[in-house]
């Protein structure tokens, strides 16, 4: 594990997308997303260096529903974890509603292969609480940013000023596209001009942050705010600065 800032630790050893765990002490320890079911070992491995089992979690918190997010999430719950996501996506989860395919019809040959997996083996798990807009669990305020799916959120810890973003704004798409700030990549989006607009909307609001923690891609620790903001402009996602165009 690293710890990236306060109470928030970035599982290293979870390779499809980034774990993290929000370590309050005995009572108070949450995953953030929790891996691809086909990483279960690794997950485990991780919480084992910790000198923690699945039943010392509180609560899993997903940042949307897709299975390298929440594949583990079923496993976790049997061990009395609770299971918290957007009422959006938990209809999804629990098989109330269809997950609408990822069609596949652009992004690069591997993306296409990943898409087809996500299609035939998504996530299913029972929600314990379906979470809304302006809920708090865990310290964390629930921020709905749908796009990349219907249900996904960003989670803001305050304490620390540090924003988790699931897909929906990401520091890199492993082994597609360079590292560095990316929006979400089109292939695996439900809707990606909705999510860009969540995008907008959401920084919009003025809502301050230092730190963004991605579900794919390195931390940013430092100023992330301000480095987003600008990214945002210059794809056109944000209004730039009066008397500069954004570039396109």
């Amino acid at each position: 594990m690293r710890r990236v800032i306060g109470e928030i630790q970035l599982l290293r050893g979870v390779l499809a997308s980034n774990v993290y765990l929000l370590d309050g002490g005995e009572g108070s320890r949450w995953l953030i997303d929790c891996g691809h079911f086909a990483e279960r070992p690794l997950l485990l491995l991780e919480l084992r260096r910790r000198g923690l089992r699945p039943r010392d979690l509180t609560g899993v918190l997903l940042t949307h529903r897709h299975s390298d997010h929440a594949g583990n999430a079923a496993f976790l719950r049997k061990h009395g974890v609770r299971v918290y996501a957007h009422r959006a996506d938990a209809e999804v989860l629990e098989g109330r509603e269809a997950a609408p395919p990822l069609t596949a019809h652009e992004g690069s040959p591997l993306a296409r292969l990943l898409a087809r997996g996500e299609n035939l083996l998504p996530a299913r798990t029972p929600v314990d609480q379906a979470l809304d807009e302006g809920d708090e669990v865990a310290g964390l305020e629930v921020h709905w940013v749908p796009g990349h799916t219907a249900g996904s959120v960003f989670y803001k810890h305050a304490p620390s000023g540090a924003l988790l973003t699931g897909d929906t704004l990401l520091t890199a798409v492993p082994m597609i596209t360079a590292r560095g700030l990316n929006l979400p990549y089109p292939t695996f989006a439900s809707d990606l001009g909705e999510a860009l607009t969540s995008l907008a909307r959401f920084h919009q609001k003025g809502i301050t942050y230092e730190a963004l923690l991605a579900g794919h891609g390195e931390p940013i620790v430092t100023g992330a705010r301000e480095h987003v903001t600008r990214f945002l402009q210059e794809r056109g996602v944000l209004a730039a600065p009066s008397g500069r165009l954004p570039l396109v």
